[in-house]
């Protein structure tokens, strides 16, 4: 188990170097880099939660926020 996880690992972090070598930024700054970090990090984090079955459709999201939403509607009329 620990040795998957290590495997999971170099393989995130190997994929994440090679999409940071080939992205272009418009002057090569640290920062574009952080950006696109970030970004990367942030896809990774969504395939993940897809594989695990983390998902709701559009209707279920829709119906979580009118729930959500509903005594603020109410209050102020919107």
């Amino acid at each position: 188990m620990k040795n998957k996880q290590k495997i999971e690992e170099k393989f995130k972090l190997e994929k994440i170097s090679e999409l940071l070598k080939k992205s272009e930024s418009d002057d090569g700054t640290f920062l574009d880099a952080l950006y696109n970090l970030y970004i990367f990090i942030g896809i990774t984090k969504s395939m993940e939660d897809i594989s695990e079955g983390k998902i709701m459709t559009i209707e279920e999201s829709k119906e979580r926020m009118m729930q959500k939403y509903e005594s603020y509607s109410a209050r102020y009329g919107s």
